[in-house]
């Protein structure tokens, strides 16, 4: 028997601010802010910012040709953001979507994401990467 090469995966990104502190406006989180922008599908980069955020995502990620050159996935994520800069969590916005996975090099597992994700408030897009999401 072959084992599967399908994933599930998850990950999560918490920031969360000091009660009396107070960082500059540019600095507080944001959707799509991470480290490689990878936060918050479905929505424009900084379509929210607040002084603390949570954000959750799970991936499904599955093989469609046989020999691992392409692949799909399906993903879900939820941030929440503190209300008009104060300090309690108030903004649930989720995001979902799928994508296809191109695998460019095989020895080091690269692919080229190409995922299309919908937010509420008819919030979409399309979200390219370099290697995984996450």
């Amino acid at each position: 028997m072959a084992a599967t090469k399908n994933i599930l995966a998850l990950w999560s990104f918490n920031w969360l601010t000091l009660a009396k502190s107070k960082p500059p406006y540019l600095l507080l989180p944001s959707t799509g802010w991470d480290d490689f922008y990878n936060t918050g599908r479905g929505y424009i980069q900084s379509r929210f910012r607040a002084k603390d955020m949570i954000y959750a995502e799970a991936e499904y990620r599955f093989g469609i040709a046989g020999n691992g050159l392409l692949g799909g996935v399906v993903f879900g994520n939820v941030q929440s953001f503190s209300k008009n800069l104060a300090t309690q969590l108030a903004v649930l916005a989720p995001g979902f979507g799928a994508g296809l996975r191109v695998k460019l090099n095989k020895f080091s597992n690269t692919n080229l994401c190409i995922d299309y994700g919908f937010g509420t408030n008819g919030s979409r897009g399309v979200f390219l990467n370099l290697g995984e999401v996450f």
